[in-house]
């Protein structure tokens, strides 16, 4: 089930599902995650013993695996062109299933081919107790990453010992990042009218001031659907997006700015720029009396000006910044 169509503006929201179910509601939280990214690299889905992060721990815990000798490689889909940023989660969740191979098995040897270690928080304590228990980390930069060669040996070079070093591991775990559900985000920022950001995230209206907030009133956002973060900072995220939603939900009324655009229908001739233009969703141009014309939702309406400006016919005017007003405005500063 999905959301398919969306009307209605903060406090009156009419929401219809795919089953038919239309749904009123007055704010909106969008918290509908990422998903994990499925690598190419390394022979992964052609190999059983290349696997990511997840299966590994998954196979750890149902005792299918008691492996020897484990490499992995951390930042498979991560920064790099495709995906420029860091997920977040992937060093630590190396550190763990690397402790957890040695609770299993404290004779095994795990090595972690890292870029930088990004254990951040109270998470680094459990990357030094990793290298007091034996865990060998070594660093490789993107110009000479680890390769898999014939035979299933993992060659890196060690800047430290400045050669090449060949690994032979019983599995090879791949650290893989986190990816946006890219035409799924676009579709639900269509309906809703939110922007994405360049990797296909939802983007707040300040990353400061307004963090799990849209521009769009009464519309929230938190967890992955935001970008990568640990389960901590997504339940962090979801009690401020409660927290804002109810600051809403609270109040008998809601309050629209004085300033909103006003059309005169008689001199709109439906062209629809001012459609185009509205960042907000305010403006749609509508059938009245046989012929097109824009109308504003008020409700919606931030008084930006960008339909004003865009307005060819002149059709439409800020309430209290009418092309009048200013003109008075002007005429008076002039002194004219």
């Amino acid at each position: 089930m999905r959301v398919e169509e969306v009307e209605g503006f903060v406090g009156n929201y009419h929401t219809t599902l795919s089953n038919g179910e239309v749904l009123e509601h007055g704010v909106v939280i969008i918290a509908t995650g990422a998903k994990e990214y499925v690598p190419h690299e390394y022979n992964y889905g052609k190999d059983p013993r290349v696997m990511t992060q997840f299966e590994y721990a998954e196979a750890l815990e149902e005792g299918r695996i008691n492996p020897e000798v484990v490499v992995m490689i951390q930042c498979v889909g991560s920064r790099n062109d495709e995906h420029p940023y860091c997920s977040r989660v992937c060093c630590s969740e190396a550190v763990k299933n690397a402790l957890l191979t040695l609770e299993k098995n404290p004779r095994a040897r795990i090595f972690v081919l890292y870029r930088d270690i990004r254990t951040y928080g109270k998470k680094e304590v459990y990357y030094r107790l990793a290298r007091e228990k034996g865990v060998i980390f070594i660093r490789y930069t993107p110009e000479r990453p680890p390769v898999l060669e014939d035979g299933f040996k993992i060659k890196v070079y060690d800047p430290i010992l400045q050669d090449e070093v060949v690994i032979e591991p019983d599995y090879l775990v791949l650290s893989t990042g986190i990816v946006a559900p890219r035409e799924e985000n676009e579709r639900l920022s269509k309906l809703f009218k939110v922007p994405l950001n360049q990797d296909g995230f939802f983007l707040e209206a300040h990353m400061k001031l307004r963090p799990v907030e849209f521009a769009t009133d009464g519309v929230f956002l938190c967890g992955l659907a935001h970008g990568p973060k640990t389960v901590e900072e997504s339940i962090a995220q979801a009690y401020a997006a409660v927290s804002r939603a109810c600051t809403l939900l609270s109040k008998d009324g809601i309050e629209a700015v004085a300033t909103t655009a006003r059309v005169d229908e008689r001199k709109c001739v439906g062209c629809g720029y001012c459609e185009m233009v509205c960042a907000y969703g305010a403006v749609s141009v509508v059938e009245k009396r046989g012929r097109r014309v824009a109308e504003v939702n008020p409700a919606l309406c931030k008084g930006c000006g960008a339909c004003s400006g865009a307005c060819r016919s002149g059709a439409i005017d800020l309430r209290h910044f009418t092309d009048s007003e200013v003109v008075r405005q002007i005429t008076s500063l002039a002194g004219i």
